[in-house]
């Protein structure tokens, strides 16, 4: 499965709830959930903050995959910091071996 949303701005706490999207019950790392545009998660001056630190891992320990292609509003600077490597025929950064932008 695939699914899509947008400008979380760093905003996670209520829309990846269970309660908000139970169907994450039922999907495994070959799923994924795509944020198009405006992440958030990568925002800190410096290298990740405690903060983006606890999201990262929140969302590497998620059943599913999570990917995000930028917006502008992301640091990319720091983005473009981060390891790249290829993935289903293309190159991404990896944030998380589960969290791709």
């Amino acid at each position: 499965m695939i699914y899509l949303t947008g400008d979380t701005h760093a905003e996670f706490k209520h829309r990846f709830n269970t309660d908000n999207f139970p169907e994450q019950k039922e999907m495994t790392k070959d799923d994924y959930v795509i944020i198009c545009g405006d992440f958030g998660g990568v925002w800190d001056v410096g290298w990740e903050s405690k903060n983006e630190k606890h999201w990262l891992d929140w969302f590497e320990s998620r059943s599913y995959t999570l990917l995000f292609v930028d917006g502008n509003h992301e640091n990319f600077d720091r983005l473009n910091g981060y390891p790249v490597k290829e993935w289903h025929g293309g190159k991404v950064h990896e944030l998380r071996p589960h969290v791709l932008h």
